[in-house]
C-alpha cells in the first residue's frame, strides 16, 4: 500500500516508559572529554585527509549556550579567512548571524594559539603557516527560534549550519563531519546521512551541511515509505496535533507533488521537522528536509490544520523549485552577500501556486475551500495599490530590502502573492493555448530537467524558452506587460475561462446590501480603534488619516475596531466627521467614504458554464467538474 500505516517511535530520556504527549527534560551529562587544548586538537593533528570536522557541545541548554569547534585541513598561504554566513537560504534578507558568536579563538595542529583579527561582521582572519591545519573554537548563543537558524533549550536544539558553523572558502567543497555532544536520551535527526556515532552526521560538503538542519532532543518520530522513498516526521513540542494523521496527510502531499514531475524525486529520504511552539511561526525549505513552525494550539480545528498542510505542501514543492533548480544568480549560493535576481516571483510565487493545487488534488481540501483561498488572495491583491508601483521583477530584485506594513501595501508587491497570481494567469493561458493538454507544471518539468543547480540554474531566457516549448507561442510581450510591467491582471476574463467568477456573496434569502468603505485597516480588537494601514488614494488617504491615528468617534459616536462599521452604517450620506488622536492631540477631519457591496468575496461557478469551460477547469484543478454544477440550467 502506498499509504500504509505509519510507525511511531517516542524518544525520551533514561529509558523511562514513554508517556505520549508528555515531554521530560533530560539531565545534562556531557560525554565530551574535558576541553584541555592538547586533547581537543588530537583530531586535527591526526587528520591528513581533507575533511572539515565540526563538533558542537551544549554547555548550558537553559541559557541557550554551546561551544563549537571547526577543524580545517592544511592550506597554502599565511592567512585563512573563516566566515559565518550573513543570511540563510530561504529567507532573502541579511540576518547578521555572526552576532551569536563570542570568545572566538584559533589554534594550530599542536595547540598553539594563532593570531585572529575580525575583518568584517561575519569574517575572522587567522594568521597561520602554510601546511598547518587550523582549529577554531567559539561560544555560540542560540536563541533565535523564529528565524529558524539556531535554538537551544532544555528539551531540544535546532541547528541550521548557516547560524552555527563557520566555513572557509577554500574548503567549501570538502567532505564534512559533524559530531554533537547533547544530553542523554536525546535523539538527533537530519537530512544528512548518519555518521559513525549516535549523534554524528556526514555531508558531501558545506553546501549540503547548510541545507540539512539538525533537530536533536525529545520529540515524536514517525517514518514510512512513499513511492520507495523514506519519509520521516519529527515533532518537537506539545500541542493539539495528531502526529499519526499528520504523517498520513504528509504522505499524500509527497505523492501528489512528485506527480507534477512525472514521479521523479530528487531525494531518497526526506525529513519533515515540525515545531509545535509559541512565539514563532513560519517554515523554511531545505534540500531533503524542511522545518515548519506553528503555534502549538493551532493544529486544529480543520481550517487551522489545513493551514499547516498548505505550508507543508509549499515547503515540499520547494524540494524541486528552489533546491533542485533555481535562478542562476543563486547558483552557487553566496552566503556573505545578497543574491540579487529578478525571478524570486517564480521561485516563491509559483511554489505558493502549486501548494494550493497539491492539497486540492491530494484530497486534503475541497473545491469550495480551494476557491475560497483564491477569493481572499484576489480581493487582497485588488486592495494593494503597490501593484501599480512595482513590478514582479523589481519586487524580486528588491526582496533583500523589502519592508512590511503600510508602505509595502501602498508601494510594493509581494513575490509570493504576485507570483502566485501570475502563475495562475500563466497556467490558464497555457491550457488555453494547448487545448488543456499542457499547463504550468510542464514548464517546471523543463526547468527541472534542463536547468538544475548542477546545470547552473535558470534565467529569464530559459523560462521564456520553456514557455515557448510548451505552448508553441512567444511569451515576450506577455512578460513585458505583466512581469517587467505593472499591467492589471484581467481576473474576470481569466476566471471565466475556467467557468468561474468573483463576486460578493450574499445568502439566497437576502438582498444585496451596501456598506461604507473608507480604506483604512484597524488593529484587531483595538478600543479605541487604531489605524494600521491607510490605502493609497482611498477616502481615508485623501482625508489625511494616517497610520498610527487613534479613531475616537465618527459623527459624534464613539467607535472601536469592532463596531466602527455599525456606527458608520447609521449615516445615510457623506461626508462624515471623524475625531482622532494624533501625537496626543485631538484632530477633527472630514471624510467622504464610498458605498460598496456588503459581504464576503467569493469565487464561484458561472451560472451557465459551457463544456469547454468545465473541461479547462478540470484540467487546471486536476479535479472533475461537479456533476451537480454541470446540470445547472
Amino acid at each position: 500500500m502506498l499509504f500504509a500505516p505509519s510507525k511511531l517511535v517516542y524518544t525520551f530520556a533514561h529509558n523511562k516508559a514513554p508517556i505520549p504527549g508528555v515531554y521530560q527534560t533530560a539531565e545534562m551529562k556531557p560525554t565530551f572529554l574535558a576541553y584541555a587544548l592538547p586533547v581537543l586538537l588530537l583530531g586535527a593533528s591526526a587528520s591528513a585527509h581533507a575533511d572539515v570536522d565540526y563538533q558542537l557541545k551544549i554547555t548550558n541548554a537553559a541559557q541557550h549556550l554551546a561551544e563549537v569547534r571547526a577543524t580545517f585541513p592544511a592550506a597554502a598561504g599565511t592567512t585563512l579567512d573563516v566566515s559565518m554566513p550573513n543570511w540563510r537560504t530561504g529567507r532573502y534578507n541579511m540576518l547578521n548571524l555572526a552576532n551569536g558568536v563570542r570568545l572566538f579563538k584559533a589554534f594550530d595542529a599542536k595547540g598553539a594559539a594563532l593570531p585572529v583579527e575580525k575583518t568584517d561582521k561575519g569574517t575572522w582572519q587567522i594568521r597561520t603557516k602554510p601546511g598547518d591545519a587550523v582549529t577554531v573554537q567559539y561560544e555560540l548563543y542560540a536563541n533565535t527560534l523564529g528565524e529558524r537558524t539556531r535554538h537551544i533549550d532544555d528539551t531540544h536544539a535546532y541547528l541550521d549550519a548557516s547560524g552555527v558553523f563557520v566555513y572557509a572558502a577554500p574548503f567549501r567543497k570538502e567532505k564534512v563531519n559533524v559530531k554533537l555532544d547533547v544530553p542523554q536520551g536525546w535523539k538527533s535527526r537530519s537530512g544528512m546521512d548518519s555518521g559513525a556515532c549516535e549523534h554524528c552526521f556526514v555531508a558531501a560538503d558545506y553546501d549540503v551541511l547548510i541545507d540539512a538542519p539538525i533537530e536533536t532532543g525529545l520529540h515524536e518520530f514517525y517514518t514510512d515509505k512513499v513511492d520507495g522513498r523514506t519519509i520521516e516526521l519529527a515533532i518537537w513540542g506539545r500541542g493539539n496535533h495528531d502526529g499519526k494523521q499528520m504523517m498520513t496527510d504528509l504522505k499524500k502531499i509527497v505523492h501528489e507533488t512528485a506527480k507534477l514531475y512525472d514521479g521523479k524525486y530528487p531525494f531518497q529520504r526526506y525529513l519533515f521537522i515540525v515545531h509545535a511552539t509559541d512565539g514563532a511561526g513560519g517554515a523554511t525549505e531545505h534540500a531533503n528536509s524542511t522545518v515548519i513552525q506553528k503555534p502549538r494550539w493551532t493544529f486544529a480545528p480543520r481550517k487551522q490544520y489545513q493551514g499547516f498542510l498548505r505550508v507543508a505542501a509549499h515547503e515540499f514543492y520547494h524540494t524541486w523549485n528552489v533546491k533542485a533548480y533555481r535562478p542562476k544568480e543563486m547558483v552557487p549560493y553566496d552566503y556573505q552577500n545578497e543574491n540579487y535576481n529578478r525571478l524570486l516571483w517564480v521561485a516563491e510565487g509559483h511554489t505558493s501556486y502549486f501548494e494550493e493545487l497539491i492539497v486540492l488534488r491530494a484530497g486534503l481540501v475541497k473545491r469550495d475551500e480551494f476557491y475560497e483561498e483564491y477569493a481572499k488572495l484576489i480581493d487582497d491583491y485588488q486592495h494593494q495599490p503597490g501593484r501599480f508601483q512595482q513590478s514582479a521583477a523589481d519586487s524580486s530584485f528588491d526582496e533583500w530590502i523589502a519592508v512590511g506594513g503600510e508602505r509595502a501595501r501602498n508601494a510594493s508587491v509581494n513575490i509570493y502573492s504576485k507570483g502566485q497570481l501570475l502563475a495562475l494567469m500563466m497556467d490558464i493561458e497555457l491550457r488555453r493555448q494547448t487545448g488543456s493538454k499542457k499547463g504550468l507544471e510542464d514548464v517546471h518539468r523543463i526547468l527541472f530537467a534542463k536547468h538544475s543547480t548542477a546545470q547552473g540554474g535558470y534565467d529569464v531566457p530559459a523560462v521564456l524558452a520553456a514557455l515557448r516549448s510548451v505552448s508553441g507561442q512567444a511569451w515576450e510581450a506577455w512578460w513585458a506587460q505583466y512581469v517587467d510591467g505593472t499591467a492589471e491582471i484581467p481576473f474576470e476574463t481569466l476566471l471565466a475561462q475556467v467557468g468561474l467568477q468573483k463576486l460578493v456573496d450574499v445568502p439566497k434569502d437576502q438582498e444585496q446590501k451596501t456598506e461604507w468603505w473608507a480604506g483604512w485597516t484597524l488593529r484587531e480588537g483595538s478600543d479605541p480603534a487604531v489605524v494600521t494601514v491607510v490605502e493609497r488614494d482611498s477616502p481615508a488617504w485623501k482625508a489625511g488619516v494616517v497610520s498610527g491615528d487613534t479613531l475616537l468617534a465618527v459623527n459624534g459616536l464613539r467607535v472601536s475596531a469592532k463596531d466602527i462599521g455599525d456606527r458608520m452604517s447609521l449615516a445615510k450620506a457623506a461626508p462624515f466627521k471623524v475625531h482622532l488622536f494624533r501625537r496626543d492631540e485631538l484632530v477633527e477631519l472630514p471624510i467622504t467614504p464610498v458605498q460598496q457591496p456588503k459581504g464576503k468575496a467569493k469565487v464561484k461557478a458561472l451560472d451557465k458554464p459551457n463544456a469547454a469551460q468545465q473541461g479547462m477547469n478540470a484540467a487546471w484543478t486536476g479535479v472533475a467538474w461537479p456533476k451537480e454544477d454541470a446540470k445547472k440550467p
